[in-house]
């Protein structure tokens, strides 16, 4: 609050405002849903941490995600440190209150009123030992020391127990379910199921990019690519949703479900497809090899998502990612019914 009010703005127009005008100004630019989404993010991690630690699966202390930097590794400094940012933290929860209070009342930028001359205080009061933290040195709950004694945490998510079923699968290394799917659901299925999107994902990610170069003989040009579907030639798009049902049903022989897809004990993801490249090859060249692809296509469900994102908010092509004099989304995040915009698409086929 006190930086924006001194002046500090991100570059462009609409971030050209006051403090207390900016929540209304992320809503008209549309950045406060993409602010909203991110806190939720956070908060869904803060969630599984706390469930994870209450049933008794990780000795997680309230507040750690294991941030480590310019942490002491003594007990007595971690202590001190927690101490300091609790203290600071409810210090900031009454300064931010009054800040918002002020500065909508008086109408000003911070310091809002003139400020009289500095005066000496005193010392501040010595204040007693309060509450044990997290680290500090109060007892813990005898079944914090059972599950201490056992815990693992997720390299990637260290706030988090380490998955247990995931050994023996490429990726392995990561240690990340953070929603716990590998306990619930066969992992097989659900690998299959990774692999297969990330790799609909890449050639998405290359076909959307393409669409705004490239145009295929009796289609219509079409530079923003979520509006392709809707010039396409009818015919075009049968066959399209044809070829797919049929790859899709002929590639397990029928058995398609969780249950009977992994019967011959195929490995999730062998199709039989491009095996030529793994010959002569070793186990460790292998691994590598399946481990790129997996991290490929996961990036490229990143990336397509994002693609999709940017053109429903531009509300046009993927490039140039500002169109000139664009001032931000104006509503143009409101995706029309499916069987609204093909019919205005299609040029009245369905009516």
């Amino acid at each position: 609050w006190i930086a924006t009010d001194l002046g500090l703005r991100v570059p462009g127009e609409p971030f050209q405002v006051s403090t207390i005008e900016a929540h209304d100004a992320m809503v008209r630019f549309g950045a406060m849903p993409q602010v909203l989404v991110w806190i939720g993010f956070l908060e869904v991690g803060g969630f599984l941490a706390i469930n994870t630690s209450l049933e008794g699966k990780t000795d997680r202390k309230p507040g750690d995600f294991g941030l480590r930097l310019l942490y002491p590794k003594d007990e007595q400094g971690q202590y001190d440190m927690q101490l300091k940012e609790l203290r600071n933290g409810r210090l900031a929860m009454l300064a931010f209150s009054g800040i918002v209070t002020v500065g909508a009342l008086s109408g000003r930028t911070w310091p809002f009123f003139a400020t009289p001359a500095p005066r000496v205080c005193g010392a501040a009061p010595a204040i007693s030992a309060g509450a044990r933290l997290c680290g500090g040195h109060g007892r813990h709950h005898a079944r914090s020391r059972a599950v201490a004694a056992q815990a693992e945490r997720s390299r990637s998510l260290p706030f988090l127990p380490k998955p247990g079923n995931l050994a023996g699968f490429v990726g392995e290394e990561q240690e990340f379910d953070p929603l716990g799917f590998s306990d619930t659901f066969d992992l097989r299925w659900l690998r299959e199921a990774e692999l297969k999107h990330g790799r609909v994902c890449m050639l998405a990610a290359v076909g959307f990019f393409s669409q705004q170069y490239i145009t295929l003989p009796g289609f219509t040009p079409t530079a923003d690519a979520l509006q392709a579907v809707y010039t396409a030639p009818v015919p075009a798009m049968a066959a399209l949703l044809f070829l797919a049902g049929w790859i899709e049903s002929s590639s397990y022989g029928g058995k398609i479900t969780m249950l009977d897809m992994f019967e011959k004990e195929r490995t999730p993801g062998d199709f039989n497809f491009g095996a030529g490249f793994l010959r002569g090859k070793s186990d460790k060249e292998v691994y590598d090899m399946k481990l790129k692809e997996l991290n490929n296509g996961r990036l490229a469900m990143l990336g397509f998502s994002g693609m999709v994102h940017h053109n429903l908010v531009v509300n046009g092509p993927l490039f140039p990612l500002f169109p000139e004099g664009w001032a931000g989304p104006q509503g143009s995040w409101k995706v029309t019914g499916f069987t609204e915009s093909f019919a205005a698409g299609a040029g009245g086929i369905l009516k």
